[in-house]
């Protein structure tokens, strides 16, 4: 305390100076109108300033929290989006289903979802999760909305495997549309977008850029279920048929909903044509 007297005392001079200068400061913007007004202007700039620079400072402090905030928000409109996507994709199934003609020739469907699916071998699966419970049983044919996918190969209670179109031991009869004569389609093992339409007789019309559809001649899927479109046409090894490359409609590398498709009359069928086969 007595160093601080000391320095007033020792500075008095120039203590005296700046109160001097103030009080002459304030008597003239006190009666002289253009001071005053460059006076009140600056000190609003500066006042301004010091304002402006407080709010970037509490604002940058109040980042973490909206930060925080604006994190929750994005979180509750995530939540709603899905939501939202599992409403009209379950809408889009039912919408789908209900327009299938349920019990159309005896035909009857039930939608499902993959929930597992390989693309890399020559005898490719794919699992979906519907089984026995659900009327699924080996045998029925699977589709989806953009074509066929292959033919349940065995189903327990709630999962079924599908031998799909992309597995050397899938044979689907088909026909070239607009044609009557049918066909077999089957995989070579190669590219997953294409297959092989095969023993189609020579005398059949087909060209570069028709429609393969399902021929309706077994029990298995209804007539003119889409397959493909014909990429390439060329002739057998033997030279006694035709055959083509199809480029399939469904893309096995994003399926994800299917369809089942049975035949209430498939088993009177077969046991009406097996007992020929043993005569």
């Amino acid at each position: 305390m007595h160093t601080l007297l000391n320095f007033f005392i020792k500075h008095n001079h120039w203590f005296l100076f700046l109160l001097l200068e103030g009080i002459g400061v304030m008597l003239i913007v006190q009666f002289n109108n253009y001071q005053n007004a460059k006076m009140f202007t600056s000190a609003n700039s500066v006042a301004g300033n010091l304002f402006a620079a407080i709010t970037d400072v509490s604002s940058y402090f109040a980042l973490k929290s909206e930060n925080a905030r604006l994190l929750e928000y994005n979180k509750e409109l995530n939540e709603q989006v899905t939501a939202l996507q599992a409403h009209l994709a379950q809408q889009e199934d039912s919408a789908t289903v209900a327009a299938l003609p349920h019990k159309a020739n005896g035909f009857f469907y039930n939608c499902a979802t993959v929930v597992n699916n390989s693309l890399n071998a020559v005898n490719n699966y794919i699992t979906i999760d519907k089984g026995t419970a659900d009327g699924v049983e080996a045998e029925m044919g699977v589709f989806c909305n953009k074509g066929v996918v292959g033919i349940i190969y065995t189903a327990s209670e709630h999962y079924s495997v599908v031998i799909p179109l992309l597995n050397s031991k899938s044979s689907i009869s088909c026909r070239v549309k607009g044609s009557d004569s049918f066909c077999t389609l089957q995989w070579d093992g190669s590219d997953t977008r294409y297959s092989y339409l095969v023993d189609l007789p020579r005398y059949t019309k087909f060209e570069v850029g028709d429609t393969v559809v399902t021929s309706g001649f077994s029990s298995i899927f209804p007539a003119d279920i889409p397959v493909g479109i014909i990429e390439r046409t060329e002739d057998s090894d033997d030279g006694m048929f035709a055959q083509a490359r199809v480029e399939l409609f469904t893309d096995f590398a994003t399926l994800r909903k299917v369809y089942t498709v049975g035949n209430e009359g498939r088993k009177e069928q077969w046991e009406l044509e097996n007992s020929i086969s043993k005569e």
